[in-house]
């Protein structure tokens, strides 16, 4: 592990290629996020009840998740995640030394904000919605590696990355008849990356390796949905299909790397910098969501969900998106004025699988989520309080230039209060 080489060439060619130096390749946590579905449930009842809420969408969060379904809806209304706290944590197990990486994240948001109106045959609707905001953090330490000489005898990582996805954007409904509904929708979304990330080696015979890297990323463009919704006494159906466009993909990087090949010598210094950084483009696959929710007694709603996210086949040297199905069972039930929500949901990533004979490759964590939440109704508003922790296992590889795998556990909780405004 972390063989040195005795001249200033192989010391160059270490601190350029960081081969043989535990380092997040290709499995951060950035590019990771965009194989998600579910990282983020917009809404307040919505998010409560586990995202199975295409065959109601009868609220502003309607709009994400069928906007055929904001047609339904009795009354005009405006809502508010006025408060919503985020907190994970992803576990690389016996990264170095037999110990773990671990990084956390801990952010506090408005999640969401949205409104629909009713015509005498049409309704209209805007949401603002935030679908992943973290401030990632790792600082790790370990020394006492080897004691053999030319090995690395302590190793010191240090990774900070914030991101944020936001969208925006409106939707029509049309009322065809008394319990069928049209309804497409527009969003523009903005996703930014910034991630610093600092590493040391000292190795046993005085030499030193130090590399800091500076990461950038914005991509914007625009997702379309429609769907169609049908209202019965006792059921409901929704079907709703979302497409996406990258419009703009643009990133900087700035890298330093210093290194000593033996110590007290004038050490060799790169630095590069970048602002026409090539990063992926945004892939965004087709989702395809089918729901079914009905009453099957007085004070009780029972609301399923199946979602499917097409495969795309990518050649920008980003992994390829596989097709991935997801589930979601949510149960609401309570008296007049108040509420209890339950709900139970997959969160499954589209990148690969990782395979043993390959090396550098994406990390593919699966999560399952669960939710509970509470509402209090009143003719003129809603107050909802939730709950929502998924729990992700999988495999990575974080040695760069490595075969070796790592098991990952993932944390995910978030704690949200919502307001929906009766106009």
């Amino acid at each position: 592990m972390f063989p040195i080489g005795k001249n200033w060439k192989t010391l160059s060619a270490m601190a350029l290629a960081l081969g043989s130096l535990p380092s997040i390749a290709r499995a951060d946590l950035a590019r990771q996020h965009q194989s998600f579905d579910r990282m983020m449930l917009p809404g307040g009842r919505a998010a409560m009840m586990g995202g199975a809420y295409t065959a109601l969408s009868n609220d502003p969060s309607g709009l994400f998740y069928n906007p055929a379904g904001i047609a339904q809806g009795k009354q005009n209304q405006v809502s508010l995640n006025t408060w919503s706290t985020n907190r994970s944590e992803v576990v690389f197990k016996e990264a170095v030394k037999g110990q773990d990486f671990t990084e956390t994240s801990s952010t506090f948001f408005g999640g969401f904000a949205g409104g629909v109106f009713h015509k005498k045959w049409f309704t209209l609707g805007y949401v603002i919605a935030t679908l992943d905001k973290r401030n990632i953090n790792q600082d790790d330490y370990f020394q006492d590696i080897s004691d053999e000489a030319g090995q690395a005898r302590d190793f010191t990582r240090i990774h900070q990355e914030s991101n944020s996805y936001d969208l925006f954007g409106a939707s029509v409904a049309f009322h065809l008849g008394k319990s069928w509904s049209l309804g497409i929708a527009g969003f523009y979304y903005d996703r930014n990356i910034e991630a610093m990330d600092y590493q040391q080696v000292l190795f046993n015979g005085g030499q030193v390796l130090v590399q800091e890297s500076k990461v950038r990323v914005s991509n914007q463009g625009f997702h379309g949905s429609g769907g169609l919704h049908y209202h019965g006494d006792n059921i409901s159906i929704g079907l709703s299909v979302r497409v996406g466009e990258p419009v703009l993909n643009k990133g900087s990087l700035n890298y330093n790397s210093v290194t000593h090949a033996v110590a007290d010598t004038i050490p060799e210094v790169v630095n590069y910098s970048s602002d026409d950084y090539e990063i992926d483009t945004e892939i965004i696959p087709n989702i395809y969501r089918l729901g079914f929710a009905f009453h099957p007694a007085q004070g009780i709603l029972v609301s399923t969900d199946l979602s499917y996210s097409a495969p795309v086949a990518v050649d920008n040297g980003s992994p390829d998106r596989l097709g991935t199905w997801n589930y979601a069972l949510g149960v609401e039930t309570g008296f007049t004025h108040w509420r209890l929500m339950l709900g139970i949901f997959t969160n499954n990533s589209t990148f690969p699988k990782i395979k043993g004979d390959e090396s550098n490759q994406t990390a593919h964590l699966n999560y399952v989520g669960k939710t509970i939440g509470t509402a209090i109704l009143t003719k003129s508003f809603d107050l909802q309080i939730g709950f929502i922790r998924q729990d992700g296992r999988g495999t990575a590889q974080i040695v760069a230039g490595a075969t070796a795998n790592q098991k990952v556990e993932a944390t995910t909780e978030n704690i949200l209060l919502s307001w929906t405004f009766k106009l």
